[in-house]
């Protein structure tokens, strides 16, 4: 089962080029006429060397070499750009993908990302890169790239999400489901939808990278339905699986002021997730300007 948040994609704009070719006359302009010395001389004069190039061949214009995978994911991961990092850290990701079952993992886009001969370019990919790129995945998780925590709560400890559940005890995999759930706490308790529904349905399914207690659950549930209710306008009936009925069953167990406190907790975020979109729309109508 898929733990990701599904983020909708914008509309993208065509941009059409128009060669114009130039048109050669067939006749000549009007001018004197010239006599039939003048005639002969001219037409054995060799005339401008590029005007007899017209007659050959046309070159032929060679294709761009493209550039080796390897080669791509190494300048990517070191542009220092999480949004680079997270692109290495996919082409890696469906190289690992390819080698496991033949086909590359489903992505929405194609380009810049996308890999045109999988086997001939996976090939140039060795072991190494391909540890690396869970190194690459949380710099942009840290870089607050949108999708990457989830992604990162999937590829699991050193990309091994097993791990989770065959050594829950190993120190490494503890220290790194205490980062992540960090990383997710954090961002959550500043808005983040992703990574909110993340901490609410991972607590609710048992998945087993999520710490969340129920307290926390029914704090970042009544926040995902009041910022689909109070900020994106949704009635609350309609904020499925975050209305009523649900959350009282998160809620089971908690005394009155337990979900008084989740109900205080969840204002502060809803408060949060107001300000980022406020500064976001502010940004967006000077961008305009």
């Amino acid at each position: 089962m898929k733990w990701k948040t599904v983020v909708p994609a914008g509309a993208g704009l065509a941009l059409v080029a128009v060669l114009v070719l130039p048109v050669w006359r067939s006749t000549p302009p009007a001018g004197p006429v010239a006599s039939p010395a003048t005639a002969t001389a001219t037409a054995n004069a060799p005339g401008p060397a590029w005007l007899s190039d017209l007659g050959a061949s046309a070159p032929v214009l060679q294709a761009a070499p493209v550039e080796p995978l390897a080669q791509r994911i190494e300048r990517l991961a070191a542009s220092g750009d999480p949004h680079d990092a997270y692109r290495a850290w996919w082409l890696l990701h469906a190289c690992v993908v390819f080698g496991r079952t033949g086909h590359l993992p489903e992505r929405e886009g194609t380009e810049p990302d996308s890999i045109a001969d999988p086997a001939r370019a996976c090939a140039t990919v060795n072991e190494r890169m391909k540890m690396a790129r869970i190194d690459y995945l949380e710099r942009a998780a840290r870089g607050g790239v949108d999708g990457a925590l989830a992604e990162l709560v999937e590829e699991g400890p050193f990309g091994d999400p097993t791990a989770l559940t065959t050594r829950p005890g190993d120190p490494l995999v503890k220290e790194w489901k205490e980062r992540i759930n960090g990383m997710l706490n954090e961002q959550a308790e500043q808005g983040y939808w992703s990574s909110l529904y993340q901490l609410f349905t991972g607590f609710w399914f048992g998945h087993p990278a999520i710490a969340a207690d129920r307290q926390s659950a029914l704090a970042y549930g009544m926040a995902l339905r009041d910022i689909m209710v109070k900020l994106d306008g949704v009635p609350e009936q309609q904020a499925i699986p975050f209305n009523g009925p649900f959350l009282d069953e998160i809620g089971t167990g908690l005394t009155p002021d337990q979900k008084a406190r989740a109900q205080t907790r969840a204002d502060a975020i809803v408060a949060r997730a107001a300000d980022q979109r406020g500064i976001a729309k502010r940004i967006s109508i000077e961008e305009k300007k």
